[in-house]
């Protein structure tokens, strides 16, 4: 018998119910038939034992092959593939040129460092295939692999035609992630139904190269959605490993079909938040030239990149006081923003601290009518940034006025607004009264407000 028949018999056959009974069948007959030779060593009852023992191991070898599912390492993001098929031809097919395939693709990128591939046994890849809830079963069976990725599907060899026998393969994509918004999870959805074609078919006799390319666009897949959930879950730099030189690999497709197209744009807006987040992670460890590397890096990928350009004038402010450098980045942020206006903080700070406070106040109106989603968020990080500013520069006073007006006029802060306009008019001077004739005023209405007698 051939050793590839002997293997699938063994890997799923022995799976089978009925394996199990005629298994149980052939150690009885086999036991009854040397019985009568283990009578003249050893007596019955010891004879017993062996026997219930032996029938026992069978039984839990059995049950251990049939529901033991493998278990991803804890520091591997973990890849499975889970594709039933319906014959030996098909699954040796599947394994040779599919798994192998899919494997050495990991491997030439030194991926297989921080992923593994795991290839699902017939049987669970049929329960997940004839489920009612296929997702459902994923999240039961996932809860003991611990992966983060799946390709569920078919495998079938039917004739077409006059085009003779074909193989036919059918892929649906899983990803698992911590939790995050409706929208976001329909998003990543999208993208998998995208990048991850519902039906792959072709001829027998280019089985070969057809199992490699289906093996190509899985591991295209694989890198592109496992790369977005690694963003999604605040993991940056496994996201830039996947996603890196991705973009180049997706003109396997000739031609490059739309969807593929609008999937393969996007990677550079996503390598560039990517590195963008990788750059705040140097700043906050102090590492200021992998800072700047970073940024410039984050912008080659996408020059308009409204969050690197922000992030840009801080650098230019805070290493090297490059005033009239971090404006210019403002001013590109301001180009790209689109609906959010964050920059309008960032320069209106750059002009108090200019001590341009016409233009500075102009922009304070504009920030006191303004509203976007994020807002209460800027303006923590707004508070936080000035506060330690003037620990370093208690020079700059006029910054106390800056965040008492956003205190007062966007968060409705009474106490923090009453504390920063004291202390501004206590450490003003004379080159400041248009903001002290504000202040003053603002004084006023705040001690008005809050029952305050002068």
């Amino acid at each position: 018998m051939d050793v590839k028949k002997i293997y699938y018999i063994i890997e799923e056959k022995l799976l089978e119910i009925k394996t199990l009974i005629i298994g149980i069948g052939m150690l009885f007959i086999f036991l009854s038939s040397i019985d009568k030779f283990i009578d003249q060593f050893i007596n019955f009852q010891i004879k017993s034992i062996i026997y219930l023992l032996l029938f026992f191991l069978w039984i839990i070898y059995w049950f251990f092959k049939k529901f033991h599912l493998p278990r991803n390492k804890r520091t591997k993001v973990g890849i499975v593939i889970a594709i039933f098929s319906e014959n030996n031809e098909e699954r040796q097919r599947l394994k040779a040129d599919f798994i192998l395939k899919l494997q050495d693709n990991f491997r030439q990128e030194n991926m297989l460092n921080f992923s593994e591939i795991i290839f699902l046994k017939n049987h669970f890849s049929k329960q997940i295939m004839e489920s009612n809830n296929p997702r459902n079963k994923l999240k039961k069976i996932n809860k003991k692999i611990k992966a983060h990725f799946y390709v569920w599907g078919d495998i079938k060899k039917r004739k077409d035609g006059n085009e003779g026998e074909k193989y036919f393969l059918h892929f649906h994509g899983h990803a698992f992630h911590k939790p995050i918004s409706k929208s976001l999870s329909q998003n990543i959805s999208k993208d998998f139904s995208k990048v991850l074609p519902n039906n792959v078919n072709f001829l027998e006799n280019i089985s070969f190269k057809g199992f490699e390319a289906s093996a190509e666009i899985v591991h295209l897949a694989a890198r592109y959605i496992i790369g977005l959930v690694a963003l999604i879950s605040f993991n940056p730099r496994l996201a830039l490993l996947f996603h890196k030189g991705l973009k180049e690999q997706f003109n396997i497709f000739k031609p490059l079909p739309p969807n593929i197209k609008e999937i393969k744009n996007r990677i550079s807006r996503l390598m560039s938040d990517e590195l963008l987040w990788i750059a705040r992670w140097h700043f906050k460890n102090n590492r200021y030239n992998e800072t700047k590397t970073n940024i410039e890096n984050s912008l080659s990928e996408n020059y308009n990149n409204y969050g690197t350009w922000l992030f840009r004038a801080i650098i230019y402010f805070l290493i090297d006081g490059n005033i009239d450098e971090a404006f210019k980045s403002i001013g590109k942020a301001e180009k790209f923003s689109k609906k959010t206006f964050e920059w309008r903080y960032s320069k209106a700070f750059l002009y108090f601290w200019k001590n341009d406070y016409q233009k500075a106040l102009k922009l304070c109106r504009k920030i006191k009518k303004q509203n976007f989603n994020s807002e209460k968020n800027t303006l923590k990080e707004v508070r936080e940034f000035n506060l330690n500013v003037l620990k370093e520069n208690k020079t700059k006073v006029q910054l106390y006025f800056w965040i008492g007006y956003l205190s007062y006029f966007k968060q409705n802060n009474l106490v923090e607004a009453l504390q920063d306009f004291e202390n501004f008019e206590k450490l003003a001077d004379e080159s400041m009264n248009i903001l002290k004739q504000k202040s003053s005023a603002y004084l006023q209405q705040i001690k008005k407000e809050m029952g305050i007698k002068d």
